[in-house]
């Protein structure tokens, strides 16, 4: 038989039987649940009352502050039963669908969702505010964008004009809209005719609306006054930053215009700060590769880079490697552009070109705090890396990205900059380069089996042809697209003995390269392969990330 929640309470210590039997008073006297009562009362607290729920029902209780929300499910179970149910669907694992709910004890609105879906539904326990607000967000929000611009767009092409609120409204529900599909960035781009808006999700950018042009100038003005930007010559490019404010919450964005012949085109990045750092095994490194990395990462000092192309996931590997570290008893400090992650235990702040506070300024005035281990946010020049080196030398372990094809290529590239092979060889403890690879999308998977070729490339890497490989397919899950989701391959460059002889010989790529590989380094295409062969991504998305491919 169920245990009564006043009962699992006092089991748990939260509250005691005298303020049960208060409590049981008061809840026949006004008709509210006991739950709410004690709430009321303040003898427990929200998170008290959960895990309580959580023990009486055996549901998981959801950490809704790291939870990651499968926006294609949005399209799967419709808006109005999840309002009234007040359910939230989360996440889909294989034909698991994961549901958050602050009333465990529906097993009606469960088996309705299953029924809905043909999936088996697994329920965690949540916050009722967590889960309004969710729906309010992730369905209400996605639904009422799509119909209110195309409202607003309809209306202003009958009437010819687009007064000025109108065109403010279109532009915070571009943003918006954006923030909903967990675009890293959103395009407004003039055609001929048109106004293409694309948002970039997943890597890859998915054209989501058409406007009349008649719309570009309104909007392009409009994103430059919330960005503080000169609207007076659009003749130049130009750059600002916005602080957001609406339905979706606060955060930033950083906005860049640039003037083309059919007009200006606007692209802002989405800064959406967050006060969580993902686990390091969550990232994607294979597990022999992890504990590569990891053992070199608890050196004392050093300098470690990761490199590869913007939106590659090196600033947030950094900060994975940083919490993996990070302990009371040191000192941990960041100089970055911008701050992507905010946490409490870590000293954080952001470079200021504008006020002289570069990177190198910065770097020399961490230096002098007594720190422990820093991370860089990007090494640009030869000032920067030169610190940073000096730090790794002196006892510092010294965390930073560059911009590079490959692990091999940085060594390359510090010394094209100016950097001393010598240095470079006493500072430099190891690279990793890395991607971010599509996941295939569950919903619509597909598989076939591998050409003669594809099984050619994945003998020669020495990896065993798969007898079936993952193809993408078309859902609304995904938006069409085949994929939800990315995950990372990793390309660790350990700088061993082979390699610092190298540096002083004249520090050739294809040497480096294959000094690399002897001391146990998978490149890029040998890690897209594996995930291949284990049905996480497909062929297409290997040759559309891995140059060499």
């Amino acid at each position: 038989m169920k245990k009564r929640i006043g009962d699992v309470l006092v089991e748990m210590g939260f509250i005691d039987n005298d303020q049960i039997e208060l409590a049981f008073v008061e809840s026949k006297k006004t008709g509210l649940m006991l739950g709410e009562v004690l709430l009321r009362l303040d003898w427990v607290s929200e998170e008290e009352l959960q895990m309580a729920i959580a023990v009486q029902s055996g549901a998981e209780m959801l950490n809704t502050s790291t939870v990651e929300i499968d926006r294609g499910l949005i399209s799967q179970i419709p808006v109005d039963f999840v309002k009234k149910n007040s359910v939230f669907p989360f996440a889909k694992v294989d034909k698991t669908i994961k549901v958050a709910t602050a009333n465990p004890f529906d097993v009606i609105a469960k088996d309705n969702i299953a029924r809905m879906t043909g999936c088996r539904v697994k329920t965690y326990l949540a916050p009722a505010e967590w889960v309004a607000k969710s729906i309010r967000l992730y369905y209400q929000t996605a639904a009422m964008v799509d119909s209110e611009i195309e409202e607003i767009t309809r209306s202003g092409a009958e009437k010819g004009t687009q007064d000025e609120n109108r065109v403010i409204r279109l532009a915070g529900l571009l943003v918006e809209k954006g923030y909903v599909l967990g675009a890293s960035d959103i395009h407004v781009v003039p055609d001929t005719n048109l106004v293409r808006v694309f948002y970039r999700v997943d890597g890859v950018l998915l054209q989501e609306y058409l406007f009349p042009k008649k719309f570009h100038q309104g909007l392009v003005t409009r994103f430059k006054i919330m960005g503080d930007m000169d609207i007076s010559n659009p003749n130049i490019p130009h750059d600002g930053h916005i602080k957001y404010q609406g339905p979706a919450g606060k955060f930033d964005l950083r906005v860049s215009t640039f003037p083309t012949h059919l007009g200006e085109t606007v692209v802002m990045r989405l800064l959406i700060y967050s006060s969580v750092v993902g686990e390091i095994e969550d990232l994607g490194f294979e597990k022999d590769e992890l504990a590569r990395f990891l053992a070199n990462l608890k050196r004392p000092y050093g300098l470690i880079l990761t490199t590869g192309p913007t939106g590659s996931g090196k600033t947030t590997t950094l900060y994975s490697a940083l919490m993996a570290v990070n302990r009371p008893e040191i000192n941990v400090m960041t100089v970055e552009d911008p701050i992507e992650y905010v946490i409490p235990t870590i000293r954080q702040t952001g470079v200021n070109p504008k006020a002289n506070f570069t990177f190198s300024n910065a770097l020399r005035a961490a230096m002098r705090q007594d720190p422990d281990i820093i991370l860089v946010g990007e090494i640009r020049d030869q000032e920067t890396a030169e610190l940073a080196m000096r730090a790794s030398i002196t006892g510092h372990l010294v965390l930073s990205t560059l911009h590079t094809n490959d692990a091999a290529s940085a060594i390359n590239r510090l010394i094209d900059i100016g950097i001393n092979p010598g240095t470079l060889a006493s500072s430099l403890s190891m690279v990793v380069a890395q991607r971010l690879m599509r996941r295939i999308c569950p919903q619509c998977l597909n598989v076939r089996t591998a050409t003669s070729d594809e099984k050619e490339l994945f003998i020669r890497h020495g990896i065993k042809p798969p007898a079936k490989i993952p193809s993408p397919g078309k859902c609304d899950s995904c938006h069409r697209s085949g994929y939800s989701g990315r995950t990372g391959i990793y390309e660790i460059m350990v700088v061993n003995r082979a390699i610092v002889e190298i540096i002083h010989a004249g520090a050739l790529k294809a040497s480096i390269e294959d000094a690399a590989v002897k001391g146990g380094t998978n490149l890029l295409i040998k890690q897209a392969l594996k995930k291949v062969a284990r049905g996480i991504t497909s062929m297409e998305e290997v040759f559309r990330v891995v140059a060499d491919a």
